[in-house]
């Protein structure tokens, strides 16, 4: 595997790190950092371009992406990555492993930080890889036509990307928030999108949005309801999963830190969080209910064909008096 990041003044473009490091010493956390965080992200194409591109004779791709594009890109790429390697790495650098054990290295003039201090530094570097990251992913998407390799990681979801998400709901444009939802987004629109529009409908839309077609205007209108419905639908669910931790030796609440002096925010009290989780409840379930509503009345042999002859469609007479959407204090989301 070709590095992204082989020399030490590329990471001192990213943070402020001793010159008397040995970039050699950083190599497993650089190639952990890229299969983990920028591959996925990029896609293999434009991953194996940025490779190719630092080779000793690269190769030029056969998609028409520039050399100086790529080189831009490249770039780009390299803060977010010279940072989660970094974050990889701090716990165990100053530490000699042996046969002896595991000691502290320490020496007259340098001693080991305190662990609070760690900790502060590893959730800067983070939070400032994530924004790099989301910052590249921005960049790509407003240059498609620049990058044909790119490949966005889960394309096929209604709402992409953090800035997407965060244009619905505000996540304080967190992407490892909007990491954490996926699986809520993807479930959410399999349990409550999908019977909403109507399997026919939804699998239209769908192959649409996956293939990068120029979308019709009926079917940016019908995006435009479905996300704030997704995005609140998935918070009522987020709010009351995302703090808890499942693991192989039983469930818990996620660990907060130990240390006094660590900069970090306490967890909301479990009443604000069902109050919050709620709210977002309500208001997906509004949202979809305007949705199915504008479906009903507006369906025709021509505009929404598939839900027009599906089982969903209940025509505007009665599409008022549907009532799988009232909001009631004992009552959630139920489509028969």
């Amino acid at each position: 595997m070709t590095r992204l990041v082989d020399n030490l003044s590329q990471v001192l473009t990213a943070a402020s790190i001793n010159v008397s490091n040995s970039i050699e010493n950083w190599f497993p956390y650089i190639d952990e950092a890229q299969e983990t965080f920028i591959k996925p992200v990029l896609g293999n194409v434009l991953y194996d371009q940025l490779q190719d591109l630092m080779a000793l004779d690269p190769v030029p791709p056969d998609d028409g992406t520039t050399a100086e594009n790529l080189a831009e890109l490249l770039s780009m790429i390299r803060k977010p990555l010279a940072l989660y390697a970094l974050w990889l790495g701090a716990d165990e650098f100053g530490v000699s492993i042996s046969s002896q054990g595991i000691q502290v290295i320490e020496t007259p003039t340098h001693k080991t930080a305190p662990q609070y201090r760690v900790q502060n530094l590893k959730e800067n570097w983070i939070r400032r890889a994530n924004t790099s990251l989301d910052l590249v992913l921005k960049f790509l998407d407003e240059h498609k036509v620049d990058y044909p390799g790119f490949d966005p990681q889960d394309a096929d979801l209604f709402i992409r990307g953090t800035l997407e998400f965060n244009s619905e709901v505000d996540i304080r444009e967190s992407r490892r928030v909007f990491v954490s939802l996926k699986p809520i987004i993807r479930s959410v629109e399999k349990k409550y999108i999908r019977p909403t529009l109507s399997a026919e409908l939804f699998d239209e839309l769908k192959n649409a949005w996956k293939s990068d077609e120029v979308l019709t205007t009926a079917q940016l209108v019908l995006l435009d309801m479905i996300r704030p419905a997704l995005a609140h639908l998935t918070m009522a669910r987020a709010l009351l999963e995302i703090s808890i931790d499942i693991l192989d030796w039983g469930i818990f609440d996620t660990a907060g830190n130990t240390f006094a002096n660590v900069s970090s925010k306490q967890a909301s009290n479990k009443d604000r969080i069902s109050i919050m989780a709620e709210a977002n409840q309500r208001d997906g379930e509004s949202e979809l209910k305007a949705l199915q509503l504008y479906l009903d009345e507006t369906a025709s042999e021509d505009v929404y064909p598939a839900y027009f002859h599906s089982t969903r469609y209940a025509g505007k007479v009665i599409a008022e008096t549907r009532n799988e959407f009232i909001n009631k204090s004992n009552n959630s989301f139920f489509l028969a």
